[in-house]
């Protein structure tokens, strides 16, 4: 391919955020449908299972099935109690993981993928790009007090979301040209949130919404586009579990991401 014929590559960069990272399946079926190469992908946590799932199969009804859809499978694998270390112990999610990748390995992605994990020992921001795809989710995925933290090694880790929410700076590195950076954390004025009647509860969770942004915000530092679905809402698992609202969350991905088409289409052509 001569230097007049090269396009620019295109790395995703898949941020943390629980169930809303049903909104990554709309961002990702909006981008395969306008024609969008996704030639690298990075992930934390949720964004993490999503790299992984559509870096094997490539293919959006695959990713649509297990994230959306399979919800009770996903229920069921958490009814594992942690003795310590977090209220799921997490063998039985990394089955069904496992299992849904069919038991690959990186080596076997069809588009290169990295996740991000956290090591709270040292402390320090950990990259998984080898060995088993459903064990490396379940590293970067492990919310902590929820999961059990995973111990590999001299180390200890959790979900990358403590550290590095929206890995962008990874598929940077990986050799993307046009980075392309999907936030769930966007901060919006919480109409739950009542300043008349505060409670510990409320608190603790606005706090943990605002941290939760501003951190996303200070990683955001290597994106040319930043996309922002309007998720903010989906709070609770419950809303993805009973009130299967799943559907919702990938539309708003969806959406947000048609708004940037334009956008992303216009820097893939600029010449280098």
């Amino acid at each position: 391919m001569d230097a007049m014929t090269k396009r620019k590559t295109v790395g995703l960069a898949l941020g943390s955020g629980g169930t809303r990272g049903c909104a990554h399946v709309g961002v990702i079926k909006a981008l395969v449908e306008n024609n969008i190469p996704i030639d690298y992908i990075s992930g934390c946590s949720i964004g993490a299972w999503v790299a992984a799932c559509y870096g094997l199969y490539r293919n959006v009804n695959v990713l649509a099935e297990y994230t959306v859809g399979s919800r009770w499978e996903k229920f069921y694998s958490f009814l594992e109690a942690g003795r310590s270390g977090g209220i799921i112990k997490g063998d039985r999610m990394e089955k069904l993981l496992d299992e849904w990748l069919q038991h690959k390995t990186f080596e076997d992605l069809k588009i290169p993928v990295k996740m991000i994990s956290v090591d709270l020992v040292k402390g320090e921001r950990v990259i998984l790009d080898s060995g088993p795809l459903g064990s490396a989710v379940r590293r970067s995925m492990s919310i902590p007090a929820l999961f059990k933290p995973v111990q590999d090694g001299e180390r200890i880790l959790v979900d990358g979301g403590v550290a590095d929410p929206v890995p962008d700076g990874i598929v940077r590195d990986m050799g993307a040209d046009v980075v392309v950076a999907v936030n769930l954390d966007d901060f919006q004025k919480a109409t739950w949130f009542n300043k008349e009647s505060l409670s510990i509860k409320s608190i603790v969770a606005r706090t943990a919404e605002i941290s939760r942004h501003h951190l996303a915000e200070y990683s955001l530092t290597d994106a040319d586009v930043v996309i922002r679905p309007p998720v903010m809402k989906y709070t609770q698992w419950r809303e993805y579990f009973w009130r299967e609202q799943g559907s919702n969350i990938e539309k708003a991905g969806y959406d947000a991401t048609l708004d940037k088409i334009l956008e992303i289409k216009t820097l893939i052509a600029q010449s280098s």
